[in-house]
């Protein structure tokens, strides 16, 4: 149900698990990936280690000049997402993008930390040109938790989105094997003054929440009851996207039916309707 964890990328973890070696002799290699976009290339670097990458560094030319060469550890001070062993993917998600976010002529450079454990968590670091001083600099970050995400035009309007999931479904209603998530779509900008901004955009893109929507409606119908509940994270994750779509009274008969068929444990529309508060859906 979830596209982003369809295929996952190697992952340098403090857990030692690195390309197939075996855990217990995990080494990662030093390594580097670099991405362009008009004058401006950047270059994130790392030596290797036991189990994690070390010194990782970022380095930022404009037409040719390096303007911003800074360690990074900081952001992650045992880990490091790798793309994959020669540091080359064809996945769509990758650890580092240069790319003008908010189509004002400046790229912004980001890039992905991951902070090791069997499920979690990645958050994507900005760094963004600051004229006055002719350098980059560090900007808000955005958490993902388990899952990754696509920079993607979603609307064509020029202006880029990343475009992922709402981890905090993970675990909420089912194990993470059964959890749905619903989309999340983070759209970058610079107010007036300059600051950084993050913004969820999720509710503009109806075309995208209802592409979640419906196969998740069709493996509600066709669930039987059982005594784990383990449908209960598509409901929930459907549920969220009905009320992303402004359509909550559609997602609640929906949530009373699967009531009336068993699926659900008693309680669960209660504690999902106070969750679905809790997080913005409602």
């Amino acid at each position: 149900m979830n596209k982003h964890r369809a295929t996952r990328l190697v992952l340098a973890v403090a857990a030692g698990v690195l390309a197939g070696a075996p855990a217990a002799h995990a080494e990662v290699s030093a390594g580097s990936v670099t991405k362009t976009a008009g004058s401006v290339s950047a270059t994130l670097s790392w030596k290797g280690g036991e189990f994690a990458v070390s010194e990782p560094r970022l380095k930022v030319s404009r037409a040719g000049t390096v303007v911003t060469d800074v360690s990074v550890a900081d952001t992650c001070k045992s880990c490091l997402l790798v793309e994959d062993a020669a540091g080359n993917s064809a996945d769509p998600y990758t650890i580092l993008h240069v790319a003008d976010l908010d189509a004002d002529g400046e790229p912004e450079v980001l890039f992905d930390t991951y902070s090791g454990g069997a499920h979690c968590c990645i958050t994507t670091r900005f760094f963004t040109y600051r004229p006055a001083t002719a350098t980059y600099g560090r900007s808000p970050s955005q958490y993902w938790g388990n899952g990754g995400y696509e920079v993607e035009d979603l609307d064509g309007d020029g202006r880029l989105e990343l475009s992922g999931d709402d981890d905090s479904f993970a675990y909420a209603f089912s194990s993470y094997a059964a959890s749905a998530f619903p989309p999340k779509i983070i759209r970058y900008a610079r107010d007036a003054a300059g600051r950084s901004t993050l913004t969820d955009v999720t509710r503009r893109f109806p075309t995208v929440i209802r592409a979640d929507a419906a196969p998740l409606l069709k493996a509600i119908r066709k669930a039987k009851p059982d005594p784990t509940h383990e449908i209960q994270g598509a409901i929930a994750a459907y549920v969220a996207d009905q009320y992303l779509l402004g359509k909550g009274s559609v997602g609640k008969a929906e949530l009373a039916r699967a009531r009336k068929r068993g699926l659900t444990a008693p309680g669960f529309q209660t504690d999902l309707l106070k969750f679905l508060k809790q997080t913005g859906y409602r």
